[in-house]
Parts: C-alpha cells; sequence; structure tokens
C-alpha cells in the first residue's frame, strides 16, 4: 500500500502543478513497478536513505539521490522501492522547469540528475520536515523566491490548449495559427519543454488513457479508448506497447500503483 498527499500551490500555481507526499508502507518488504513517461519534470526528495533503486541493465541496479530531478523520459523504466520509504516531489508543468532552471531541457531528458550538482547550494532541504502539511507550505513560499520569468509566447500559448484537451489537440492546428515553421515549433518545445509536441501530446493522452480507465473500471478497454480519443483499439495497444512495453490487459492486471495515481495528477 502507498499513503499518497497531494497539495496544490496557489501562489505558484502558474509553474508548479503539484506537490507531494508517498510513504511506502506495504507489507512486503520490496515493491517494484514500470514507471511509464508522464510528461512532466519532477525533483524529488528522499527521507530515508538506501530506499530506492532504479534498474540500469539487465540485473543491475542504481540506488537513486537523495535528491535529484527527474528529467523527461520517452520509454518505461523500473523502480524498486524498500518498504518504509518517504519521499516529497514537486511536480512541474511540462513547460515550467525552465523557470527554475534557464537551461534546454531536451539536455536533461531521461536523466537522473543529483539535485546538488544541477543547483549548487540549493536550501531546499531547509524547507522538508517530516510534516507533509507543513513542508507543502514550506516549499511553496521558498519556491516562490526562486521562479522568474523567461518561457516563449509561443510555448505559453500552446501549452495550455495541449494539457486541457489531454493531448488530443491537433497540433498542426497550433503550429499553423503561431505563423512559426514546424522546425521552429518542434524546436522551442525541445527547448522549453524537453520533447517535441507531438510526442508530448501521445504521453498526455496515454495518461489520459490510465486515469480514465482507473475512474471507469466498469467500461471495457475498446469503450475507453474511444471515449479517450484513440482511433481504434490498435492504436491503444500501439501506445501501450510504445510507453509501457507491454498490453493493456497485463498493465492494467499489474496493479501499478504509481503509474495509476500519478496519471491522473
Amino acid at each position: 500500500m502507498i499513503l499518497f498527499k497531494n497539495h496544490i500551490p496557489v501562489t505558484i500555481a502558474k509553474f508548479v502543478k503539484s506537490i507531494w507526499y508517498m510513504e511506502l508502507t506495504t507489507d512486503d518488504p520490496v515493491y517494484e513497478e514500470e514507471i511509464i513517461p508522464d510528461g512532466h519534470h519532477e525533483l524529488i526528495f528522499y527521507l530515508t536513505s538506501s530506499c530506492s533503486q532504479r534498474q540500469v541493465g539487465a540485473n543491475m541496479w542504481k540506488e537513486e539521490p537523495y535528491a535529484l530531478l527527474a528529467g523527461q523520459t520517452r520509454e518505461c523504466y523500473r523502480l524498486k522501492m524498500f518498504s518504509g520509504a518517504k519521499l516529497y516531489g514537486i511536480r512541474f508543468f511540462p513547460h515550467t522547469l525552465y523557470h527554475l532552471l534557464n537551461l534546454p531541457l531536451h539536455s536533461l531528458n531521461s536523466a537522473v540528475l543529483p539535485l546538488d550538482e544541477l543547483m549548487p547550494g540549493h536550501g531546499f532541504w531547509n524547507h522538508i520536515t517530516d510534516n507533509p502539511e507543513q513542508t507543502f507550505q514550506n516549499i511553496e513560499k521558498y519556491l516562490a523566491g526562486l521562479l522568474t520569468p523567461g518561457s516563449n509566447p509561443y510555448i505559453e500559448y500552446s501549452l495550455p490548449q495541449i494539457l486541457n484537451s489531454n493531448g488530443t489537440v491537433a497540433v498542426g492546428d497550433l503550429v499553423k495559427k503561431s505563423g512559426i515553421t514546424t522546425k521552429h515549433y518542434d524546436d522551442l518545445f525541445k527547448k522549453y519543454v524537453g520533447i517535441t509536441p507531438k510526442y508530448l501530446c501521445a504521453i498526455l493522452k496515454f495518461n489520459f488513457f490510465i486515469s480514465y480507465k482507473r475512474c471507469y473500471p466498469e467500461k471495457t478497454l475498446t469503450e475507453c479508448a474511444y471515449e479517450v480519443g484513440y482511433y481504434d483499439q490498435s492504436h491503444l495497444i500501439k501506445a501501450f506497447y510504445q510507453f509501457a512495453q507491454t498490453s493493456p490487459g497485463k498493465y492494467f492486471d499489474s496493479n501499478p500503483i504509481i503509474g495509476q495515481q500519478f496519471a491522473g495528477l
């Protein structure tokens, strides 16, 4: 079982989608899950030592840093967590981590970077406590003083439409309305988001399907696929093998607690 608490910030709502706390309370000593791409960047802070490992090869595992940046991922990876693990996360919108780092985000794709290397001397630990509610307020206040303007009008216009449509908006229409070339548009997304708009839409749509199916367990996969916006079940199956490396049925049978929680976050 996983204890999960979520905080929607008010003062920095334009930049940060969520600040969350998670605690692994399962009776089993180890929990493993394939973590799927979700289109967002996160800063993650572990309160307990040696509590999480990421698979980096066949039978090879690497311990996660205490504080890390989880960049955009294009495919799933396997995460192993140990009972008693406690962690906080700061979930940015797909285009707003740039306001904190001022770095081209495609350079951070698929990266698990120790935050101490990326932001030397950062003060996040001074604001993290064992009390989630207090920590949520502390981090929100601290981030309000760190986040700075610096995005792009094309990105600021496009991202709300992409997010509000759960990735089903026609990217070609957004490009036409922008008045710039497709290549320039893609390059802007790589800089401010990390991936192209088409790829971001595919990831968001996939996560929306998972969240939607969780909300309507009585509906079939085919029904949910049509209602979310997939043309047919074959397109859905293709998306599952692309992002989860398994079939829809096997994915839901595995009861991925983390993936189903974050798909709707």
